[in-house]
């Protein structure tokens, strides 16, 4: 999949929100705050150390997810910084340059990160805001709100609105599936210009390569929600 963006940095809450996932492990650990280490490939440029000892002066060697008491907690983050591969490339096939590691294997080295012309600010308190009060579902123009956000994109590279507009092109979930499915062809004998996927010049709709009859039956059943409005068996019901 085609991806421009890869995290340089990142700037973490520093109090926590309870998960609603298990992340930190297995339910039999009640605490856990950093990860395991595992020497590998990973570790052969760092200093000579034990085989299992804590590198504890890396910052990546501590997890967003702990377990406090047999519950889990996440600090999320306050602040994003991307890398934005220059013309919008895949991450790193730019700005990436490949280096060997003492033992032989390859790994990306660090330079990418301090390309400040290529950096793209992402502040999540304003993000969510701006969601929250700005941003329309593409579908039915709904609201996004706990339970039920405005999240899902079709595309990498969908139009920007302006700083103080909501964002363009993204939906709820089930508005998704439903815009998606409007335009998949779902013709009983397709003309698609590859043999089982492609576009309809029938119905101009798209059938995806590995198209199963239960996707078409499922497809055929989300077109008949009317343009602009959503299915009440779809929907997932906002929760506190």
């Amino acid at each position: 999949m085609h991806d421009p963006l890869t995290v340089a940095f990142e700037i973490r809450r520093p109090w926590p929100e309870r998960s609603p996932l298990s992340a930190a492990g297995h339910q039999a650990v009640r605490w856990r705050i950093r990860l395991h280490h595992d020497c590998g490939t990973w570790c052969a440029d760092d200093l000579p150390h034990r085989e299992g000892a804590f590198p504890w002066w890396k910052p990546s060697s501590y997890s967003a997810f702990w377990r406090l008491g047999g519950r889990d907690y996440y600090f999320p983050s306050l602040i994003t910084v991307w890398h934005r591969e220059p013309g919008g490339r895949d991450s790193l096939s730019v700005c990436g340059r490949r280096v060997q590691r003492r033992d032989g294997t390859w790994r990306f080295a660090r330079g990418w990160r301090w390309h400040i012309h290529h950096y793209k600010i992402q502040l999540r308190t304003y993000q969510r805001l701006r969601r929250r009060f700005l941003t329309r579902c593409a579908w039915c123009n709904g609201r996004s709100v706990k339970g039920d956000q405005v999240n899902h994109s079709h595309s990498w590279d969908g139009p920007r609105g302006r700083w103080w507009q909501g964002e363009r092109g993204l939906f709820h979930a089930d508005c998704s599936s439903i815009e998606q499915a409007h335009r998949t062809c779902v013709c009983t004998r397709p003309a698609l210009d590859h043999d089982v996927y492609g576009k309809c010049s029938r119905c101009d709709g798209f059938r995806p390569f590995g198209f199963t009859d239960a996707n078409l039956a499922r497809a055929r059943d989300l077109q008949t929600i009317p343009h602009g409005e959503r299915h009440t068996d779809t929907k997932e019901a906002p929760h506190d």
